[in-house]
């Protein structure tokens, strides 16, 4: 099948012009956030200024559409170049196959890698931008620890691409990950959101070859796979939490970004793994699994039910929610400069510290035999 190469649509001339009515409604939604925010209740945001950014992230996800979005917000590339820039790091980019792009953090060769899907133009849910938060985040991770690089995967977004083409990109980065000298053993592949759901259809594709994807065959299983916040029910029949107040995601935006995505496609176990069976998940190539999510997530309740579906098949699985925390706080919230430790972010650093740190330990253990 021919590479997804569709340029990004447009706004037309009404959805420019629509812009400024969206500019006030979104001042509106702030101001309201701030005058309500005294009323936060001992779950909810732990702080005034997350209770507002919040509120504003569920405004504009609502109220402007893909292509108004694509056009404001600067693309994943950009974004990249700028914070290679401020954390003082040689920006390396890859042109990978079927029209995705993949940036290094860190050394190349390094012992350890991290293949994390987000996407290559405002993007979150297949529709939005990488945030400076992610990019951030890993270059503060990638700083502390010199055998780790991050692989950066900028796939192409709905509804200039749809499925499954973002899929068939994501496969293309691990395939590039994985490849030359090192093991697959060195490799975790990991993605939130949107990305999540690549994660768990690349490992679906691993185990079971998706038809119109070119086959990947590991000499050995994965280190790890991580899934932050996976947005894996995008048929919209597995629950939603009823309480979505203090999260940064609604109802409505979830499934016109569902829509975008799937173009005319029926959903099936690669991009709604929550409605596969536990057996689909039997003999993933993956050595452990790390998933995390927050308290207040609006998708809580279907990442709960994949998880308990994935460990019936799969085997056990390490689950960690953070208290009075967001839909992938630790990028949203680095997004606009709430530097705060999360429970979700140190919990991923500490995690893949005791990987990088076990990696260490039976490199010297071979040696000395």
């Amino acid at each position: 099948m021919a590479p997804s190469t569709a340029a990004y649509p447009t706004p037309t001339l009404r959805e420019k012009l629509d812009l400024l009515p969206a500019l006030g409604s979104l001042v509106f939604t702030t101001i309201s956030a701030l005058l309500t925010g005294w009323r936060r209740g001992p779950d909810d945001e732990p702080s005034l200024y997350l209770h507002v950014v919040y509120a504003a992230v569920r405004k504009l996800v609502v109220r402007l559409s893909s292509p108004q979005q694509q056009w404001v917000f600067p693309d994943t590339d950009a974004v990249y170049k700028h914070q290679a820039a401020s954390f003082k790091l040689t920006p390396r980019t890859v042109e990978l196959r079927h029209g995705a792009k993949g940036h290094w953090i860190g050394d190349p060769d390094a012992r350890c890698v991290l293949v994390w899907y987000h996407v290559r133009k405002t993007g979150g849910g297949f529709n939005l931008p990488a945030l400076n938060g992610h990019l951030a985040f890993f270059m503060t991770l990638v700083r502390a620890r010199a055998d780790l690089a991050v692989f950066f995967l900028a796939y192409s977004l709905a509804p200039a691409a749809t499925y499954p083409a973002q899929l068939r990109q994501a496969v293309e980065a691990l395939r590039y990950g994985a490849a030359g000298a090192r093991r697959p053993s060195r490799v975790v592949v990991g993605g939130d959101s949107a990305g999540g759901n690549l994660v768990a259809g690349v490992l679906s594709h691993l185990a079971h070859r998706h038809a119109e994807i070119d086959d990947l065959s590991l000499a050995e299983p994965l280190a790890a796979a991580v899934m932050m916040a996976p947005w894996t029910a995008l048929d919209g029949q597995v629950l939603l939490s009823p309480y979505n107040g203090a999260d940064v995601l609604d109802a409505p935006a979830l499934k016109y970004w569902a829509e975008k995505y799937m173009g005319a496609r029926a959903p099936d176990y690669y991009t709604d793994a929550s409605s596969a069976p536990a057996d689909w998940f039997r003999g993933l190539p993956v050595v452990r699994i790390l998933v995390l999510a927050g308290q207040n997530e609006i998708l809580l309740p279907s990442i709960n039910a994949f998880v308990k579906t994935l460990e019936a098949g799969y085997g056990p699985v390490e689950f960690y929610v953070a208290e009075r925390e967001a839909h992938i706080a630790p990028f949203v919230n680095l997004n606009f400069y709430c530097g705060a430790p999360t429970g979700q972010g140190d919990k991923l650093q500490s995690w893949l510290d005791a990987w990088l740190d076990e990696v260490v330990a039976s490199r010297s253990e071979t040696a000395h035999l």
